[in-house]
């Protein structure tokens, strides 16, 4: 018997992938793990900049061999970005 769990991520926004790394084979299983998981295709973005996170946008990067996506819940007026760790999927 085959047990297969799927966890949708849900968000709000935009999600944003910083793969820290330009080895284009670990950005593409990164993307179809994301888009496996319920991520639209369309809404990932590669961006390393946390300066445009908004409240509500993912932020997911790549921790070998996890990634680790971070829920933005709050961005102050000094730029200050507060984020939560919501889960972690092995690559």
């Amino acid at each position: 018997m085959l047990l297969l769990i799927i966890m949708v991520i849900n968000y709000s926004k935009r999600v944003f992938l910083a793969p820290n790394t330009s080895d284009e084979e670990i950005i593409l299983k990164a993307k179809n793990l994301l888009v496996y998981n319920g991520i639209d295709e369309g809404d990932i973005l590669i961006s390393y900049n946390t300066n445009e996170l908004e409240e509500g946008d993912l932020f997911i990067s790549y921790d070998p061999p996890d990634l680790v996506i971070r829920n933005v819940y709050e961005k102050k007026r000094s730029g200050i970005i507060k984020m939560k760790s919501i889960q972690m999927l092995k690559l």
